[in-house]
């Protein structure tokens, strides 16, 4: 589908390609990691088939392969031949390391004398997203250990995930933040989970390279990176009693917040002035658009109080978008169709995450130590969701940190029959609260 939307069979060539790297890479990082390489074989394909329905539904309806806006600002930067763009005489882009990694690809393939199209950064996507998913079953394994159901359920969640199918199947640059995003959670998941100085280091040198990284594709979530430490450390320390280890670590931690202090305050005026940015940002956005005179997200959500937005924009992120069908029709652009799928899938798993996060409290409760990683899932999700709501209240970027998310549904053992009764009672006043927003908004609407 994607070889016929762009007017080519190379597109069997890219794809072949992107199949044996991703697989390569995928044994020699984690050998013998079924379940990892499960992951990202199911997600490539998933992504690479939904690109080509994307792209002929696209060229179909606005006769041109790509219809998300965001896609056609980062074609445009890619050089088809030499010279190729460098940082150097690249645009005014806030996004330039996808750029260029993007005309890597292109560039390889220009030498291979194929065919110059959408399809190539798109199936490259895939394969990030790919080896994304094998990373989430990984940290999910630090977990779990080797629970094959659950590892398998974790990588079924990740490859049929909206967004991130939309990440893998249109040419954005969310699957790298998505990507960089895992593998600080990873290292930070292991060393929580064996809390050795080797594995610390390990994920201070994932976080270290995942930081330099996102500077060059969206330098806002830097101001989160600080926030995963903090919060790591916290369950580190609570996982066990105060012992001389934890003391040291403590009055070493203070003593470097107290030397650091004029930078911390710096770094908390930079989160306040970007969140009244964003919000700004946000609103003209919406008032810009055709539905802002009538628009129930700017009165209900954007206009109102921080601690009011906060609540309402988290209930309005979990049933999104309202209603849920209203991407589903010609004309709508193509990550609207995807997006508009994911309201569906977040519907149907939220159940599973609410049981997650009881399982976890109750665990915490009987076993401190065991709990505390899974716990940092849970907090992890929550500040990244806060995040959201009070700067963009988009969607798409609460995605980013949804690994946590995947394993948290994947933590309810539904093969006993105490969790499936619990899960069907949840799932049931869920169900009531989608309906209950949609009758308010028809209501409201009329």
């Amino acid at each position: 589908m994607q070889g016929y939307s762009n007017g080519t069979t190379d597109s069997f060539i890219v794809a072949f390609l992107l199949l044996l790297t991703g697989f390569t890479l995928v044994s020699l990082v984690f050998p013998g990691g079924r379940s990892e390489m499960r992951a990202f074989l199911l997600t490539y394909s998933v992504c690479v088939f939904v690109g080509g329905l994307a792209q002929c539904y696209s060229l179909a309806v606005f006769n041109n392969p790509q219809s998300t806006i965001d896609s056609f600002t980062f074609f445009r930067e890619i050089s088809p031949e030499p010279p190729f763009t460098t940082m150097a005489n690249m645009s005014a882009i806030n996004s330039p390391l996808a750029v260029l990694i993007w005309q890597q690809v292109y560039k390889m393939t220009w030498w291979l004398g194929l065919k110059f199209g959408p399809y190539t950064g798109v199936m490259f996507n895939a394969l990030v997203m790919g080896l994304a998913g094998s990373l989430t079953v990984r940290t999910a394994r630090e977990l779990f250990g080797n629970d094959n159901w659950r590892l398998r359920s974790v990588g079924t969640l990740f490859a049929f995930c909206g967004l991130f199918i939309l990440f893998g199947a249109v040419l954005i640059r969310d699957c790298f933040t998505t990507f960089f995003n895992a593998l600080v959670f990873w290292g930070i998941v292991r060393w929580l989970v064996r809390p050795t100085l080797r594995n610390l280091i390990f994920a201070a040198v994932l976080t270290g390279v995942s930081a330099y990284a996102m500077f060059y594709l969206r330098p806002t979530a830097l101001l989160l990176f600080g926030l995963y430490g903090c919060l790591a450390f916290l369950f580190w320390f609570v996982a066990k009693r105060l012992d001389a280890m934890r003391l040291v670590a403590v009055i070493f931690t203070l003593s470097v917040l107290l030397a650091t202090k004029p930078y911390l305050l710096g770094y908390i005026q930079s989160s306040q002035e970007f969140q009244g940015r964003a919000m700004i940002s946000y609103a003209e956005d919406a008032e810009n658009s055709q539905a802002a005179a009538d628009s129930l997200g700017m009165r209900l959500v954007v206009n109102q109080p921080l601690p009011i937005r906060m609540v309402l924009g988290s209930g309005a992120l979990m049933v999104n978008p309202i209603p849920l069908w209203v991407n589903f029709k010609i004309g709508s652009l193509d990550n609207g169709w995807i997006k508009g799928y994911h309201g569906i899938y977040q519907m149907l798993v939220l159940p599973l995450v609410f049981t997650g996060f009881i399982v976890v409290f109750q665990m915490f409760k009987k076993e401190r130590k065991k709990a505390t990683p899974l716990l940092f899932l849970a907090g992890y999700l929550l500040i990244n969701l806060a995040a959201v709501v009070a700067t963009s209240l988009e969607q798409r970027h609460i995605a980013q940190f949804m690994p946590a998310f995947m394993i948290l549904a994947a933590l309810p053992d539904t093969r006993e029959k105490k969790t499936r009764k619990a899960l069907r009672t949840i799932t049931m006043y869920w169900f009531v609260v989608v309906i209950l927003v949609h009758l308010a908004w028809a209501i409201m609407k009329g």
